[in-house]
C-alpha cells in the first residue's frame, strides 16, 4: 500500500488540504530502563549484605543510566502536532501523502503507524529529521469519499529511557476522483437541436453541410451569393442566387447513474456482507464511466447533465464548458448508495431530444423499465452495463444456483431492453469483448436524422 520506507518530498503536498492533530504525550519509563534499574537496585542491596563492593560496581552504571534518562525525558506539558497532506495522483491511481512532525526536545525517535483505506497496516520508525517531513504514496482502488489513511504514533526519549503511550494522529478522508478514459467517435442522439455546435442537423442555418441553391431573399448574406449559379439560372435583371446550407448544433447528453446499490465481483458479498473490496466495484465503474463520457462529450462542444436514482447526488443541468465539467466530475464522485435500494415513484423528466446514457447494473426492474421508457418516447438511450466481472470461485452450491437465477433474469431484462430499441454497452469488457471505447465506436456510426 505504501512505499517500503519514507522519502523526503518536502513540498509534495503544497498547497493541498491537510489535517491536523494536536496532542500531549503521557510518558513512562522504557521497561528496558525500568528493568535495568530494578536489577542494578538488586546488585546493589547484595553488595550491601554481602559486603562485595563488585555487585556496587556493576550496579552503579544501571541507575546512573536511569537517573540521568529521566532526567533527560521532555517535560509533560509540551506537546506533539501532526499533520497529515494528501494530493491525489492525477490518474487518480493513488494518492501521495506527505507527514509532518512537530516534537518536542528530548525526542529522539518517532513510531509511525499508518493503515491505509484497505485496513493494510505499515509501520515505520525514523528519527525527528526524517519525522518533520516524509512522503509515500498509497494506491487507491476506488473512487468516491473515502478515509484514506489514519495515524497513529508513539515517541522515544533520548536514550531511549521513555516512551509515550500510542496516540492517535489524523485521519485524512478525501473525495477521490473516478479517471478519465479517453473516448472518440462516440453516438450522439436521433436528433440535434442545440443553436450551435460541431454536429450537422437538420435545420437550416449556417456553419453546416451544403443544402440547395436558392433565389437570393430578405435576411441572406450577400458572402453567400453563388455567382456561377447566378449566371447559369437568372431569368431576369438583378436575379440573385445563394448557396443555402444547414446548420450546426450541439447535442444534450443526460447521464442517469444508478447509485442505489454498490456491488463487487465477490458474489458471496452481494447479500450485504462487511468489509472492502479488494477490486473495483459497480459504483466505481459507473463513475469511470460517467467522468469518461461527461468530459469526452463536453470536449466536443456537447451539453452534459446528470441525473441519479438514488437521489444521494445533486441533479446537474445540461450544459458546457471547463467549469460545468468539474462541477459534474464532484457531483459524480459524491454518488454513493445510502443503505437500503431505494425505488423511484416517478421517471426523472428529460430534456427534448436527448441521448440518455443510464449506467446500471441491471440486477432489478427499475432502471431498466425507465430505459425502455425513455426509449420509447424518442430518447435514443444507451444502457452501459457497469457490473463487473462475477467470480463465483468461493460461492458455496446454494449460492450459485441462486447467482444463476439472478443473472437469468438480468438478461432476460437485458435481452428485454434490447427489443424495445436500447443500445447496450458492457464497461468492463470480459476476455473476447471490445473494450469501452470501441463499442461506442461502433455505435456511432452515422443515423438518418429525422
Amino acid at each position: 500500500m505504501t512505499d517500503p520506507a519514507p522519502t523526503h518530498h518536502p513540498d509534495d503536498a503544497a498547497g493541498a488540504p491537510v489535517d491536523t492533530s494536536l496532542d500531549v504525550p503521557r510518558w513512562s519509563v522504557n521497561p528496558a530502563v525500568a528493568y535495568g534499574a530494578s536489577v542494578g537496585l538488586l546488585l546493589a542491596a547484595l553488595g550491601l549484605v554481602t559486603k562485595q563492593p563488585v555487585f556496587a560496581l556493576v550496579a552503579l552504571p544501571l541507575i546512573v543510566s536511569a537517573v540521568v534518562g529521566l532526567e533527560r525525558r521532555p517535560r509533560r506539558a509540551d506537546g506533539v502536532a501532526m499533520t497529515t497532506a494528501l494530493r491525489p495522483d492525477d490518474d487518480a491511481s493513488g494518492v501521495r501523502y506527505t507527514v509532518r512532525a512537530e516534537l518536542p526536545d528530548g525526542v529522539e525517535a518517532v513510531s509511525l503507524h499508518l493503515v491505509g483505506g484497505d485496513d493494510v497496516t505499515h509501520r515505520f520508525a525514523v528519527d525527528c529529521a526524517t519525522a518533520a517531513s516524509f512522503s509515500g504514496r498509497i494506491p487507491v482502488t476506488h473512487s468516491g469519499p473515502q478515509e484514506i489513511v489514519r495515524l497513529h504514533y508513539s515517541l522515544l526519549a533520548d536514550g531511549g529511557t521513555s516512551v509515550s503511550s500510542p496516540a492517535p494522529g489524523p485521519i485524512s478522508s478525501r473525495l477521490i476522483p473516478a479517471p478519465r478514459l479517453r473516448m472518440e467517435s462516440l453516438p450522439l442522439p436521433h436528433r440535434v437541436v442545440g443553436i450551435t455546435g460541431a454536429h450537422g442537423s437538420a435545420n437550416p442555418g449556417e456553419g453546416g453541410e451544403f443544402r440547395d441553391v436558392a433565389l437570393f431573399a430578405p435576411g441572406d448574406r450577400l458572402r453567400r451569393i453563388d455567382w456561377k449559379a447566378t449566371a447559369r439560372r437568372a431569368q431576369r435583371p438583378g436575379e440573385l442566387y445563394v448557396r443555402r446550407s444547414f446548420a450546426t448544433a450541439d447535442a444534450i447528453v443526460m447521464l442517469v447513474v444508478d447509485d442505489r446499490d454498490e456491488l463487487g465481483s465477490d458474489v458471496t458479498r452481494w447479500s450485504g456482507a462487511r468489509g472492502g473490496a479488494p477490486t473495483a466495484t459497480s459504483l466505481d465503474l459507473a463513475r469511470e464511466a460517467a467522468t469518461s463520457l461527461a468530459a469526452a462529450y463536453i470536449t466536443a462542444g456537447d451539453r452534459v447533465g446528470l441525473r441519479d436514482l438514488a437521489g444521494t447526488a445533486r441533479s446537474v443541468e445540461p450544459g458546457g464548458g471547463t467549469r460545468h465539467l468539474e462541477r459534474l466530475q464532484s457531483t459524480i464522485a459524491t454518488a454513493a448508495p445510502s443503505g437500503e435500494p431505494v425505488t423511484s415513484v416517478r421517471t426523472p423528466i428529460l430534456p427534448s431530444s436527448s441521448l440518455v446514457v443510464v449506467l446500471s447494473t441491471f440486477l432489478d426492474d427499475q432502471a431498466a423499465t425507465m430505459a425502455i421508457t425513455w426509449a420509447a418516447t424518442g430518447h435514443r438511450v444507451v444502457a452501459v452495463d457497469v457490473l463487473p466481472e462475477p467470480a463465483t470461485d468461493k460461492t458455496s452450491r446454494e449460492q450459485k444456483a441462486a447467482f444463476r437465477l439472478l443473472m437469468l433474469e438480468r438478461n432476460q431484462r437485458l435481452d428485454g431492453m434490447t427489443a424495445a430499441g436500447v443500445e447496450r454497452v458492457r464497461w468492463q469488457a470480459a476476455d473476447g469483448e471490445n473494450v469501452p471505447a470501441v463499442q461506442l465506436r461502433l455505435l456511432s456510426r452515422p443515423r438518418r436524422m429525422r
